[in-house]
């Protein structure tokens, strides 16, 4: 059974804010000078390396799968194409993966220093989780913003205002070596902190993102062999707080109401539907809807089964267990946004009321009619409305997809690699990869369509988990999937109610890589859809992030990304 430990982080954080050379506080504060001395004293520092704000997320609203009714062109400048060297969003990755690195840096110094007097083993375990996630951070940094300051120890202030960028390809080979020393040092169990299979799957990842596929190869089979993480039988409950000892969970950021670590009540109600006291406002697109394949495993635009006027029968399973299917109870009240649905049925009472996640009755309900369904739960719609999901960073699911994608890009191995894929097919449909006439198993067996296959499996197996970023970014393919037209339901006075919620005459399309073109031009111009927004991105600079003016009006040997 997976181990949960919660952190709590206290004023002890403080301790890493300033130079090492500064020590002004009185010797019976805590500082680099008395602290570091033994091991609850490690645990402590190291634990600090697990503070949430450390622990970098990309954001879905930034993709095709979500729009955000509040997040705008005023906070959103990834999706306006408005990112710059003084947006907050970069800034804030910047700075906090910094953050992380310098008390990684600080502990890692400090614990040599007493190293002769703490058991060996909680040492290595010690040294290796501090070395692991100091890796993460970098991993994070190289691919974000490229070249970056590869700083390994303490500096004093004149040399930290004059460092320079180091080269991404060493980042990238310390974050591999940085990954490995650690991985040799870290318990290979299920307890949720930073483990032998964080480290490995970790470098399977970035070694993905940097195009090694031979290494992210070695690095994500080296996870499997570990033997002690399987994929979980019950999708819906992996994102639950019940699902938090899953056998899938490598590692995740545990949230906690009780200790004070979790989303405000703002930011919970946005996911909540209007008729349980929330805002509706954070929603799948039509795209994220329609990339789900069908039950005969062909897209939206294939197969015969798709029926947009009932759009969730004949799908894969994760589409309801993804996204609220209409007519069905959800946090106490039956969803059904359609426009004349004025009336719905509380649960609890069984007694119909106003129904406000319709546009024909709330004109802020869900501008997409949809709602998420996958990691919410009815604690969030409780009272205080407060949600502590498990923010997970990476599960068993995605290092068998990663296994797959690098022997496909490999194009070695590819009975293999689709085996690998099936098992995660197989689980969505409830039975064991080798019963393949209860599910649409892949049966191709050449590069290109399993690549085809691997994409869009990724999308809506990791949906809502904030790898949809970076994977448009790593393939390259990030114009034609954050270029684009957010649509919404047509108000209701223009709703066709023949053709809904979507219609049959003007189809959408699945490309090769995922990415779904709705033809929204022709949408807008039948009303059978409306313009929610026109967001852009800019491929001549917005595959690297800008390095933050801040931090170049400190140091002007800081160079800038092109373009920016």
């Amino acid at each position: 059974m997976k181990s949960i430990k919660y952190i709590v982080l206290g004023l002890v954080s403080l301790l890493f804010g300033a130079c090492a050379e500064l020590d002004l506080a009185p010797k019976t504060a805590i500082s680099s000078e008395n602290f570091f001395r033994n091991e609850a004293e490690l645990q402590i520092g190291l634990n600090s390396l697990y503070q949430i704000n450390l622990w970098k997320i990309d954001l879905d609203y930034w993709t095709d799968d979500e729009h955000h009714r509040g997040a705008g062109p005023a906070i959103n400048d990834i999706s306006t194409a408005n990112l710059n060297s003084e947006s907050g969003l970069s800034g804030a990755y910047w700075r906090d993966l910094y953050d992380g690195v310098k008390r990684a840096n600080t502990l890692l110094e400090e614990m040599e220093q007493v190293k002769s007097t703490i058991n060996p083993a909680v040492y290595d375990r010690i040294e290796g989780e501090a070395r692991a996630i100091r890796a993460y951070f970098y991993g994070i940094l190289m691919t974000k913003f490229g070249d970056v300051p590869l700083i390994t120890s303490r500096l004093p202030l004149n040399e930290a205002l004059t460092i320079i960028r180091t080269d991404k390809q060493t980042v990238k080979s310390f974050v591999y070596s940085e990954l490995d020393a650690a991985a040799a040092k870290l318990p290979a169990n299920t307890e949720n902190r930073v483990s032998k299979g964080f480290a490995l799957g970790i470098k399977a990842r970035f070694a993905l993102y940097e195009g090694d596929f031979a290494i992210a190869r070695d690095a994500a089979k080296a996870v499997i062999d570990l033997g002690i993480y399987s994929l979980d039988p019950d999708f819906r409950n992996l994102f639950l707080r019940s699902g938090s000892n899953s056998p899938e969970l490598i590692y995740f950021v545990p949230m906690s109401v009780e200790f004070g670590v979790n989303f405000g009540n703002t930011p919970t109600r946005d996911y909540i539907p209007r008729n349980a006291g929330g805002f509706g406002a954070a929603l799948p697109t039509f795209e994220a809807l329609h990339v789900f394949e069908c039950s005969d495993g062909l897209t939206v635009s294939e197969s015969p089964l798709y029926n947009p006027h009932r759009p969730f029968e004949n799908r894969d399973p994760r589409l309801t267990q993804t996204i609220v299917e209409f007519g069905t109870p959800w946090l106490g009240y039956v969803l059904q946004p359609h426009p004349d649905s004025l009336r719905t049925m509380s649960v609890a009472t069984g007694q119909m009321i106003t129904n406000n996640d319709t546009r024909g009755v709330a004109i802020f309900a869900s501008f997409t009619g949809m709602l998420w369904k996958k990691g919410i739960e009815q604690r969030w719609a409780d009272a205080p409305r407060l949600a502590d999901p498990n923010l997970i960073i990476l599960r068993y699911a995605d290092v068998l997809l990663m296994y797959a994608e690098s022997l496909i890009e490999l194009n070695e191995n590819l009975t293999e690699a689709r085996n690998a894929i099936n098992r995660v097919r197989a689980r969505a449909y409830g039975v064991s990869v080798d019963q393949i006439s209860l599910y649409p198993a892949l049966t191709e067996n050449d590069q290109n369509s399993l690549r085809i296959r691997l994409r869009r499996e990724r999308r809506v197996e990791l949906m809502r988990e904030g790898l949809r970023y970076q994977d448009v970014i790593r393939w390259r393919v990030a114009k034609k999937a954050l270029d684009r037209i957010v649509l919404g339901l047509p108000q209701p006075i223009d709703q066709d109610r023949n053709q809904w919620p979507f219609n049959n005459i003007i189809l959408p399309i699945i490309d090769n890589d995922g990415v779904v073109d709705m033809r929204a031009d022709e949408l807008i111009s039948r009303n059978f859809a409306r313009q929610l927004q026109d967001y852009d991105f800019d491929e001549d600079r917005m595959y690297l992030w800008p390095i933050p003016a801040t931090d170049r009006l400190l140091n002007n040997q800081l160079t800038q990304n092109p373009n920016y």
